[in-house]
């Protein structure tokens, strides 16, 4: 088995989750497994899991943390992924990574990834990740992952890249070792997964193949409902920075790292502090304060969300361009076709067929098969415009749900 993709479940919707599955099993990924970690649903997945046949495995609700390392623990392929239950791959995703650790020994491929809503899908603009190339060994790695501070998720998210699973296998070890794993931990999971993984890692690469879609919606485990829901929040994420302040080791670097990741920590205590007045919590705020360590917290700064603001818009319909690019993989024979070639992704995917299937696809400005170019809607383009949001943003009152919303789109 060349490749597990652990996929933790927990009342997603049904939609959601089976566009998650035919994803992953639709792709040009092969010799994998899919394990589904139900931790603890109240849904029922059989029709499902009947149409996908994943390994599947229901166990009580412990957290995502605690599902993360049991998929770990179950894993029988030589590299392991993680989807998100409520998210997506592009249909040439995971295979490339897989070629390219095999390629070059690397024990981390990571790979590109965007924002995807209802209606639009956008890269981020403070992606460094996605906006260059780097091949990184030894102490730099961990280096390199508290250097940006807690304000590019590409690093210490687990579902954009591709792990050896002995690295992971020691990733979950570290972490047994600590107190973390004692309490449920659905929140700042991933932080620990990865910090544990880069500390251990000689040899860390990206690339760029396709988009891991990130489906932004008020159910997932980073949105705040109330005081109680921050509250959570704050505990795992204080005592995710005690536990990776704790670990850093032996490393040429260790002092700026352990640096790098004290100011990520006072981010992170700002936003916390942002989201307690925003609910109006008086002694929230002051718990903001005493769990973080900081006699007067501060709001968060414009500046430190750049690493999550979508602006480049990829396109309405992204899906219906992966439909086709399916087709041809599947049928595996010549083909001509035409496409917008100055679409990099659609023209690197055709690349890959031919290499893969050992066909030819030529273009044709008069073939049959047409794969649709990306189209972006007006309503899109307009509430996404930089410009047009800044204007808003200056006509509404602080803090009003205009302002806000304009604010979200930039």
């Amino acid at each position: 088995m060349k490749t597990s993709i652990i996929v933790c479940l927990y009342n997603t919707e049904n939609k959601k989750f089976e566009k998650c599955m035919n994803s992953i099993c639709t792709s040009t990924l092969t010799d994998y497994e899919v394990l589904v970690i139900d931790d603890g649903s109240t849904e029922d997945y059989s029709e499902i899991i009947e149409k996908y046949n994943p390994v599947y495995v229901k166990t009580q609700n412990r957290g995502l943390l605690a599902a993360r390392l049991y998929g770990i623990a179950l894993a029988r392929g030589e590299y392991i992924a993680f989807v998100d239950s409520d998210d997506a791959v592009t249909f040439n995703y995971h295979a490339p990574m897989v070629e390219e650790a095999e390629k070059s020994g690397c024990d981390i491929v990571i790979n590109d990834w965007a924002f995807k809503t209802a209606s639009t899908v956008a890269s981020c603009y403070g992606d460094s990740i996605a906006n260059s190339d780097f091949c990184i060994e030894g102490d730099e790695i961990l280096r390199k992952y508290a250097m940006q501070r807690g304000k590019e998720q590409a690093y210490f998210v687990a579902w954009n890249k591709l792990f050896k699973r002995e690295l992971l296998l020691k990733a979950k070890s570290d972490i047994e070792k600590t107190s973390a794993i004692m309490q449920k931990q659905v929140y700042a999971e991933d932080v620990i997964n990865t910090f544990f993984a880069f500390k251990n890692a000689k040899k860390v690469k990206n690339i760029h193949t396709g988009y891991y879609l990130y489906h932004l919606h008020e159910g997932q485990s980073v949105s705040v409902s109330g005081a109680e829901a921050l509250k959570t929040q704050i505990d795992e994420m204080t005592r995710t920075f005690k536990v990776i302040s704790a670990s850093v080791g032996e490393n040429r670097y260790a002092k700026e790292i352990s640096e790098n990741l004290s100011e990520w920590k006072s981010l992170m205590c700002r936003i916390h502090f942002s989201y307690a007045k925003s609910l109006n919590e008086d002694w929230l705020c002051e718990y903001v304060g005493i769990m973080y360590n900081e006699k007067n917290p501060a709001s968060a700064r414009a500046k430190d969300s750049y690493g999550y603001i979508a602006s480049g818009l990829l396109g309405d319909n992204l899906e219906g361009i992966d439909t086709v690019l399916r087709w041809i993989y599947k049928k595996g024979q010549d083909v001509s076709i035409k496409y917008d070639k100055k679409d990099k992704y659609v023209a690197d995917s055709i690349t890959y067929i031919e290499k893969v299937k050992g066909i030819k696809i030529s273009f044709s400005e008069n073939a049959q098969l047409v794969i649709p170019k990306r189209t972006v809607s007006f309503k899109n383009k307009l509430l996404h415009n930089r410009f047009v949001n800044t204007v808003g943003m200056a006509l509404f009152p602080k803090g009003s749900r205009l302002r806000n919303f304009f604010k979200s789109k930039l």
